[in-house]
């Protein structure tokens, strides 16, 4: 009887810690698949900046294709073939290279010039817009400045709104008593001392 209630005691000892490495390590596991879960919920975040709007990922797309045709057809012409904006975007940076290599083999004084006539034609530019801008902006301000003015004036009704005064200060009538009393010991220290 002895021997079996030890056995039995032996067989459950190797069983619970059986269970507990089995514990420990599903512990393990799980630890292991949150901070694998909080990686991959971090990494969704970075790549789908935000919530996920499709109709505002369709409208944006839609407005850099057709930023990108307007630098086709400005930079090679119109895009006939209707091709990806993709491709439109291989062929605009060909060209750029083209453009490069050619600049490259002219004459470093024609280069020199035509780079300061554009850099003055984009100042000029620069120039007109702040005047436009600058224009804008004061036509705004006499708008609204018509607006009050034909603007019914504010009526004020009731009192109007007073703040309380401050408090006058006390005088202070101790010091003077203090100064006739050291006054006084100054006198007898200097007479009788």
């Amino acid at each position: 009887m002895k021997q079996t209630i030890e056995t039995t005691k032996a067989r459950m000892n190797k069983e619970t810690e059986v269970l507990k490495a089995q514990i420990s390590s599903l512990e393990k596991q799980i630890t292991a698949e949150e901070e694998k879960s909080k990686e991959l919920e971090h990494k969704s975040k970075m790549f789908s900046y935000g919530h996920y709007e499709g109709d505002n990922q369709e409208k944006m797309l839609d407005m850099l294709n057709e930023k990108v045709e307007e630098v086709y057809r400005s930079c090679i012409g119109d895009n006939e073939a209707n091709i990806s904006t993709l491709q439109m975007l291989t062929n605009i940076e060909n060209r750029l290279e083209e453009l490069f290599e050619h600049i490259e083999m002219m004459p470093q004084e024609k280069v020199e010039l035509a780079e300061k006539a554009k850099e003055k034609e984009r100042r000029l530019k620069l120039r007109e817009e702040k005047k436009q801008q600058q224009k804008l902006h004061q036509e705004e301000r006499v708008r609204k400045a018509l607006e009050r003015a034909k603007a019914d004036p504010k009526v004020q009704t009731g009192k109007r709104l007073v703040f309380r005064s401050k408090p006058p200060e006390e005088q202070k009538k101790q010091t003077d008593v203090v100064d006739k009393s050291n006054a006084e010991d100054e006198e007898l220290a200097y007479y009788f001392s």
